[in-house]
């Protein structure tokens, strides 16, 4: 029977504690950080850490805010991209993150009412002058230090303090909450609160409208008081990232060792850590030399733990079950077109020579692209394809088919007459 350890192993998990150390990358990334948080005088102080997917780029990022907090004094506001629709909806996000993590600095009776409505106006579409003025009025009776929500009610809507007659009549007149207003008033807010803020936006790539993240940037750079990290996929740095972002920071894979040292921390956490310890590393010994992709590795594992008896004489059948669950596709087309690619070491390659030297219908090209199976080269115009790192556990069909060929010519060589 298959073993159930679904939340032991947790290939998505994001918890600093449960990653390796990668050191040169670790006091790379820290030092940098620490040094831009430092220089506030710096105009432009934006950060890009890109990868292949699944590599490491948010929890590494997570562990060095982590453990940088405890030696520098700032607030980190960490978004993710994923959660988001567009441009607009990471901006709110922002304002909601960075409400949340101010209750945890002020304790005056003004300052936690303007962090409510901080926290309100995030989700909010519109307001109108009445409805700003009855806030105003409310954030002045409340005593102790504020956080600028007040005199940023005041600037876009003219509120506080005593309104002549004539502007009764525009109480109900109506301001949309958009991207450029909840911009202007993350900068409002920051500019106030004269404590650095650093604005973390994993998987920017992510956002479920593509479109929009290229306004995204142009509309989050206007910001400038903050420190701005942003982690992507390497296929989703455009021109438009590169001129925003100076000096990039590539993180690539892991050891087979730091593949293990990722199991071992994950199989701790479980229950049934000790029959894990016996059952696993037969398992974990042929995937780690598979790929250096710590999410597949990791979801190949959890996958198993999920699917199979754990054997090792099974793993590449128990694997195909893992193409019709994660891609619902059939393991032997996927079989071919990882052994094409794999044999020419996964390149990325055009539609033309894949289609042609592959021998794959133009439809299963398609549905591999739609799929993830394909992987391009960039992500909003793709000109070439490879293999995802998923698949790679298809070499070892390609190790037992070039091994039972070794076997075969060693054989006919010793039994020929000398």
């Amino acid at each position: 029977m298959p073993i159930y350890y679904t939340r032991c192993i947790k290939p998505q998990s994001i918890d600093p504690k449960l990653f390796t150390d990668r050191e040169d990358e670790y006091h790379h990334l820290k030092a940098i950080l620490k040094s831009i948080i430092l220089a506030k005088e710096e105009e432009e102080r934006r950060l890009l850490i890109h990868g292949e997917r699944g590599v490491g780029k948010s929890i590494l990022l997570r562990k060095v805010l982590f453990h940088l907090k405890q030696e520098i004094d700032f607030i980190p506001v960490i978004v993710d991209g994923r959660n988001s629709l567009d441009a607009e909806e990471l901006l709110r996000d922002i304002c909601e993150k960075l409400a949340s993590q101010l209750r945890d600095e002020y304790k005056d009776e003004r300052a936690i009412c303007e962090i409510s409505y901080l926290d309100e106006v995030s989700r909010a579409d519109k307001m109108t002058k009445s409805e700003a003025k009855s806030r105003a009025s409310e954030i002045e009776a409340k005593s102790g230090a504020g956080i600028g929500f007040l005199d940023f009610l005041k600037l876009s809507f003219g509120v506080g303090g005593k309104e002549a007659e004539a502007e009764e009549l525009t109480k109900s007149i109506t301001t949309e909450i958009n991207s450029r207003f909840l911009r202007e008033l993350l900068s409002f807010v920051i500019k106030t609160i004269k404590k650095e803020v650093v604005i973390a936006i994993d998987n920017l790539d992510q956002i479920h409208d593509k479109n929009q993240i290229a306004e995204f940037v142009r509309e989050i750079f206007k910001h400038r008081e903050s420190l701005i990290i942003a982690t992507l996929r390497s296929e989703a740095i455009t021109a438009e990232f590169r001129r925003s972002f100076r000096d990039p920071i590539l993180i690539k894979g892991l050891s087979p060792e730091a593949l293990m040292d990722i199991l071992a921390r994950r199989i701790e956490k479980c229950p049934e850590g000790e029959i894990l310890k016996n059952r696993l590393p037969p398992i974990a010994d042929t995937l780690k030399t598979l790929t250096d992709n710590p999410l597949s590795f990791l979801t190949w594992i959890h996958f198993l733990c999920n699917n199979s008896e754990l054997n090792t004489e099974n793993l590449l059948n128990d694997l195909n079950g893992f193409v019709l669950t994660h891609y619902n596709f059939d393991p032997e087309k996927a079989s071919s077109i990882s052994k094409f690619f794999l044999e020419k070491g996964n390149p990325f390659l055009p539609k033309e020579t894949i289609l042609a030297e592959s021998k794959i219908s133009e439809d299963d090209y398609a549905v591999m692209i739609e799929n993830g199976i394909l992987v391009p080269d960039d992500l909003y115009e793709p000109r070439k394809y490879r293999l995802s790192p998923d698949l790679l556990f298809f070499k070892l069909k390609q190790d037992s088919e070039n091994e039972t060929i070794s076997n075969a010519t060693d054989r006919e060589f010793s039994n020929k007459p000398r």
